[in-house]
């Protein structure tokens, strides 16, 4: 067994930093090339409303992982979880 911060738990961090930053950049991207209108959403917005669905699924499959002893999956579910409530919580802000 894996502890939470051994070269494989991090690397398994970074992984889950480096697809949200990657994620984000590109909803950005998305959204410049592809604006949305009054009536029309753009690319950038359709896919950031995939977002929490993805991160759902990841925490999920994580947290199977980690009930299964695999204690280096653990922080990166947490990180997905995190990333589905911040979600809720800034529509829920911008209601």
């Amino acid at each position: 067994m894996d502890s939470y911060f051994s070269k494989k738990g991090i690397r398994k961090i970074v992984l889950t930093l480096v697809f949200y930053l990657i994620a984000f950049v590109s909803f950005s991207l998305l959204n410049k090339a592809s604006p949305s209108g009054p009536c029309t959403p753009g690319l950038g917005i359709m896919s950031l409303l995939l977002l929490p669905f993805i991160s759902a699924v990841l925490f999920i499959i994580n947290i199977i992982k980690a009930a299964k002893g695999n204690k280096t999956n653990t922080i990166s579910a947490i990180i997905h979880l995190l990333v589905v409530v911040g979600f809720f919580i800034i529509l829920a802000i911008n209601k």
